[in-house]
């Protein structure tokens, strides 16, 4: 594969792949005592002007943003670290930065970009929204800057906006969380929001849990939520994504996005209009894996698969192009397998796998992977099936043999022709399903967020059902739906997640200051 190809293909998983959990960041306290306090040990009352619901991107942006203002802040996380899931991404979207334009890459017109983006998204989006974030991504590159952040990067698949971040998202969450500690942000992990407190149809504070068991009350004119979407409750996800969960795979941080802020914000009145069930979806993965492990990197790459019914779905190599598109292709089938040769992984052992990923470059050995099948299989989760013939393994996977058989006919004369009839496969990854054993791994679909949440306006402020601004109530991140269409655009400009999340984080606190009338 060609070194632009390579890239090409790396970024369209890079910008939203995770690190590993070995990453995580100790949790920050804080000795500012933003407020007042009373009660007593089990039910403790704070007062403040802004709580902030949750520490990844969007909370801490919205945090040091509205400090930056003048207001008073209480930032509360229910894990013992900050940073949820923004811990373990990579980078960031900004589009015409003057960091972009020192690493040579060029101005984009954002009207073209905004265009391009409906477009991707079927014009289901916020058009406003996108606005508002594409025209200020710039000078949040700057103000994240400013605050220490450094990048290593800027590239993408479509236009050029993915900044890597010089440590990751550690080295994010490290450094807005000392700016935050160090502007007076009052700090409180262990503490999960969990009721929103309303008062002449206006936000008026937040009720919320101690891991210890006590509870905690906050009176405060303004919430941001910022919890990061529902990735984890399978009940949302049945319910507005319409996937069944035993077909995706989860690869966050656990517990870290699973409704808190939406189900809130629900419970008052808000709108579920743009609650669409966007999935990110990052494409195969087998259960009982571990990203980035060298089976990760066989699973991922472009060879032969077919579904339920024996029959291929999809181009292979749709899965590096945009695992986001493929997802949604995977999703729609009963089952997939992955059917390979011991020849074939023998060569992945020796040689390496022909498609670059993250964390492998093309024909990079991979020592360790008969290892790492074993082990899987001894998890006896029914996802590995070795055979010595194709009708032995069509038995196993329960698919007509006479199908499978036809199928892996004409793959392989596509093979032989040099030309994916079917699904226009890139050549060179077109390799023949030779001589057994054979070997049926059946693959799910990962996927790292939801992409949807509460209908906002563009300075971020919550509506109710009936179109009309909950005073007071503030959503960013995966919090807020609206800026996604049905797919999250990773192909098109990579980093968007991030991006919108420091945006609409710093939209909602500068509406919030305004509506304090510190502006």
């Amino acid at each position: 594969m060609s070194k632009s190809l390579g890239i090409r293909k790396k970024i369209a998983l890079v910008t939203i792949m995770i690190m590993l959990f070995a990453i995580l960041l100790p949790g920050c306290g804080s000795s500012s005592e933003q407020g007042s306090s009373t009660g007593d040990a089990t039910g403790e009352t704070l007062s403040t002007e802004v709580v902030v619901v949750g520490s990844g991107a969007t909370g801490l942006s919205a945090a040091i943003q509205a400090r930056q203002l003048g207001c008073d802040v209480i930032l509360l996380e229910k894990n013992s670290m900050l940073g949820g899931t923004t811990l373990m991404t990579e980078g960031i979207a900004g589009l015409n930065d003057e960091y972009a334009k020192s690493q040579g890459v060029p101005t984009y017109d954002l009207v073209e970009v905004l265009n391009k983006a409906q477009e991707y998204h079927h014009w289901k989006s916020n058009a406003e929204l996108l606005r508002r974030f594409y025209e200020n991504s710039a000078d949040t590159i700057s103000w994240l800057q400013d605050m220490g952040v450094k990048f290593t990067i800027v590239q993408g698949m479509g236009y050029k906006s993915h900044h890597t971040y010089d440590g990751m998202g550690k080295h994010f969450v490290e450094t807005l969380a000392a700016t935050a500690e160090k502007l007076g942000v009052k700090i409180m992990t262990e503490t999960r929001g969990q009721e929103l407190i309303m008062k002449d149809g206006k936000i008026a504070g937040i009720k919320a849990a101690r891991m210890d068991g006590s509870t905690l009350t906050i009176n405060a004119p303004v919430v941001i939520l910022a919890t990061g979407g529902y990735a984890t409750n399978t009940e949302m996800i049945q319910k507005y994504g319409k996937v069944d969960p035993d077909k995706i795979i989860y690869v966050g941080m656990p517990d870290s996005t699973n409704g808190d802020g939406i189900n809130m914000a629900l419970a008052v009145g808000a709108s579920d209009k743009r609650l669409t069930g966007v999935i990110q979806y990052f494409g195969a993965f087998l259960e009982g894996d571990k990203f980035s492990s060298e089976l990760y990197n066989a699973m991922t790459q472009p060879m032969f698969r077919v579904n339920q019914d024996g029959k291929r779905f999809i181009s292979e190599e749709m899965n590096q192009l945009d695992p986001c598109m493929y997802g949604n292709a995977h999703v729609q089938q009963d089952a997939v397998y992955q059917i390979m040769t011991k020849a074939d992984l023998d060569r992945f052992v020796t040689e390496g796998a022909p498609c670059s990923l993250p964390y492998y470059q093309a024909f990079t050995p991979l020592p360790d992977l008969y290892n790492q099948i074993d082990k899987i299989a001894k998890m006896n989760k029914g996802n590995i099936f070795v055979a010595d013939t194709i009708d032995e393994l069509a038995d196993m996977i329960n698919i007509d043999k006479a199908t499978l058989k036809e199928t892996i006919d004409r793959y392989n004369s596509y093979c032989q022709a040099g030309k994916d009839l079917e699904f226009g496969k890139n050549p060179q990854f077109l390799i023949p399903i030779g001589e057994g054993p054979y070997y049926a791994f059946k693959i799910k679909c990962g996927y790292f967020c939801t992409n949807d949440g509460l209908e906002v306006t563009p300075q971020a402020q919550v509506l109710d059902m009936n179109g009309n601004v909950i005073p007071g109530l503030y959503a960013g991140g995966n919090d807020a739906g609206g800026w996604c269409g049905d797919t999250y655009d990773i192909a098109l400009v990579p980093g968007t997640t991030q991006g919108w999340a420091v945006n609409s984080g710093r939209f909602a606190a500068e509406d919030a200051a305004r509506y304090l009338n510190k502006l």
